[in-house]
């Protein structure tokens, strides 16, 4: 592994676990950062999920969303 690679490494762990929280509590408010989470790593690694999967996660947390600002009113 690239030196350069494994400093990266600790903070990507890091913000993953952070989004697994704000998924994990409930935290709809917070999806959007999941979502830009979730696009940008799918960008850097294409193939840790297939277009379908992705756009599945995606329109998940975004209806979530959706959901949440309809109760609001």
């Amino acid at each position: 592994m690239l030196p350069s690679l494994r400093l990266f490494i600790p903070p990507l762990r890091l913000t993953a676990a952070a989004m697994w929280n704000v998924v994990q509590n409930g935290c709809v408010h917070d999806y959007g950062m999941v979502e830009e989470f979730v696009s940008t790593i799918t960008e850097l690694v294409p193939e840790l999920l297939n277009a379908d999967q992705k756009a599945q996660l995606l329109l998940g947390l975004r209806a979530r969303v959706l959901f949440l600002m309809l109760d609001l009113f």
